[in-house]
């Protein structure tokens, strides 16, 4: 997805949007969980994009998505 003309550059822009508010999403839903370590939002991206989050993130994040999955009665593929 490279390139310059301008839907491409709107494009990027937009993925990258709704890459933040998702990420965003994702940590502020698991900062409300007392058991959670606390992690800045940078530290938390930077181990969501490498794989690396405890247990317990992984466990909010599961739960949060099962939420959604229940709520909008969506199926979520498992991809990765």
């Amino acid at each position: 997805m490279f390139g310059t003309t301008e839907n491409v550059v709107f494009n990027q822009l937009y993925a990258a949007l709704l890459a933040y508010i998702l990420l965003k999403t994702l940590y502020e839903e698991g900062s409300q969980h007392h058991f959670i370590k606390n992690v800045s939002f940078i530290s938390f991206t930077h181990q969501f994009i490498e794989a690396q989050l405890s247990v317990e993130w992984e466990f909010v994040i599961q739960t949060f998505m099962k939420h959604y999955q229940d709520l909008y009665r969506r199926i979520i593929h498992k991809n990765g």
